[in-house]
């Protein structure tokens, strides 16, 4: 292979022509897995930039590409280096993404749980899908860790290559607002864009919401869907299509929209609603519950609608479709309820808590922390949020990462308006006194890490769940679980 069969950038006639016509093994952008004739492409021109370009010709790299070559020998500036691995990697795989049917599903919140629906949507309507996101790769029933929401380019279009091998007419995919913002998905025409949401969420990156806004924005330009869904109750309408280039459906509860939901009846058990999708009108019934459960739904109902699958398949198959992993789980013990769910937003907690207290005769207990080295300036309003509206919390570790969990609880006391929390940074010790607090009647939620199988400490992930801290109390208090199957727990 030569690069210039897959060199996508716009300087690259500047480039020489002895480079152009070079035969490479491929594009590598860890200097660590440089392998003899690869190109290796610097992403990011930072203080280490002139050493790992040094560093991987050492390695065996043919040359290097950078956006800037600093003078040195074997290494050539071009334009958008982020922009341009996307779009050779897509070359590479041989444009597999051209030749599917790709959704994509961004948002601050629900984007599993949505992408997971229009799957079980697609599949119930016999139809060959795949599923790219947070608890990684699916095609037929087959799962694939990817270590992101939206994985880096040459870990996409290799899936999406090995999708398309395997006969996958529709790729249903989560797009996080980072993945936007580093170009991870430029090349891609998506034949649907979903916008859930926008709260608050990782400005240790974008620094303000307006830049985290315009990163989800990007999704719904001509040169990156065909059609738009958005949900009318969670983004500001007149903000949303000023920037929105395609034609767009919108669906709610609580705003005008396209596809809506009234008389709402749920309970922790699932939810009911009637259903006006275009003036087409069906009656849902989900295991899901929650109003949060009720847009997520309505946004599956939306995209569905718009790749033309029939609605009598659609109630169908939202009928039967299985529980999301770490979303909204519940688990029924002697009259308590235990909710575990990946809530970790400010937004995200607030709508569990307010949902759980709504369907609860006694008090809901909460138990959460905050990841270290992540947005700070929402734990003390995720505190605020918790004691405000909780009867009892446990403060909590999550994934501290690099930082102390005493020093992220501090930060998550700060926002307390009531002093009806207790302090525990040890997790599995923080579930087992919250299930002690508990009185029949009660509901414990969970919340923060969902489905995640470790706690991430120091820079190593350590094995871990709470599921199995739920079942290993219930276990030691020789209590019988209620409507859920030990086998569920061993994950």
């Amino acid at each position: 292979m030569k690069l210039k069969d897959i060199a996508h950038f716009s300087n690259v006639d500047d480039l020489p022509s002895i480079v152009l016509e070079s035969e490479i093994s491929g594009i590598q952008i860890d200097v660590n897995k440089i392998k003899q004739g690869d190109v290796f492409l610097l992403l990011k021109d930072d203080e280490n930039a002139q050493f790992k370009m040094q560093q991987a010709l050492k390695n065996g790299a043919k040359f290097v590409l950078a956006a800037n070559d600093y003078g040195l020998k074997d290494c050539y500036a071009i334009r958008n280096p982020r922009r341009a691995f996307a779009i050779m990697e897509k070359k590479l795989h041989h444009n597999a993404c051209d030749k599917m049917k790709i959704i994509a599903v961004t948002g601050t919140n629900g984007k599993t749980t949505t992408t997971n629906l229009i799957y079980d949507i697609l599949k119930g309507a016999g139809k060959k899908v795949g599923l790219i996101g947070t608890l990684g790769a699916k095609v037929d029933g087959e799962f694939e860790d990817t270590g992101f929401t939206t994985p880096d380019p040459d870990i996409l279009h290799g899936l999406f290559e090995k999708m398309y091998d395997q006969g996958v007419e529709y790729v249903v995919m989560e797009a996080s607002a980072h993945a936007l913002a580093l170009e991870k998905m430029e090349g891609i025409k998506f034949a649907v864009a979903v916008l859930t949401n926008i709260t608050q969420d990782h400005l240790d990156f974008f620094e303000t919401m307006e830049n985290y806004e315009k990163a989800k924005y990007k999704l719904f330009s001509l040169s990156r869907a065909r059609f738009g869904v958005v949900c009318a109750d969670g983004v500001n309408m007149s903000k949303f299509m000023k920037y929105c280039q395609i034609p767009v459906s919108s669906y709610g509860i609580n705003s005008p929209s396209d596809v809506f939901a009234i008389d709402i009846k749920q309970n922790l058990e699932g939810c009911e609603f009637i259903c006006n999708c275009n003036d087409e009108v069906m009656i849902v019934k989900s295991s899901f519950t929650g109003e949060f459960n009720v847009q997520n739904i309505l946004a599956a109902i939306s995209c569905a609608s718009a790749l033309g699958i029939d609605k009598n398949v659609i109630v169908r198959e939202i009928k039967y479709a299985p529980p999301v992993e770490g979303r909204f789980n519940v688990i029924s013990q002697n009259d308590i309820k235990v909710i575990i769910d990946f809530a970790h937003t400010p937004d995200g907690l607030e709508k569990i808590i307010k949902n759980v207290k709504s369907l609860t005769n006694g008090r809901v207990i909460t138990v959460f922390g905050c990841g270290g080295n992540r947005d700070a300036k929402k734990r003390p309003v995720m505190g605020k949020i918790a004691t405000l509206l909780s009867d009892y919390c446990v403060f909590t570790s999550d994934n501290p990462r690099f930082e102390q969990p005493l020093s992220i609880i501090k930060d998550i006391e700060a926002g307390a308006v009531n002093q009806n929390y207790i302090v525990e940074p040890n997790r599995s010790v923080a579930i087992k006194r919250a299930l002690d607090e508990a009185k029949g009647g009660d509901s414990v939620i969970i919340a923060g890490k969902g489905a995640e199988k470790y706690q991430e400490i120091g820079g190593e992930k350590h094995p871990y769940d709470d599921y199995s801290e739920v079942y290993n109390y219930f276990r030691e208090h020789l209590q019988v679980l209620e409507g859920v199957k030990q086998s569920e727990f061993k994950r």
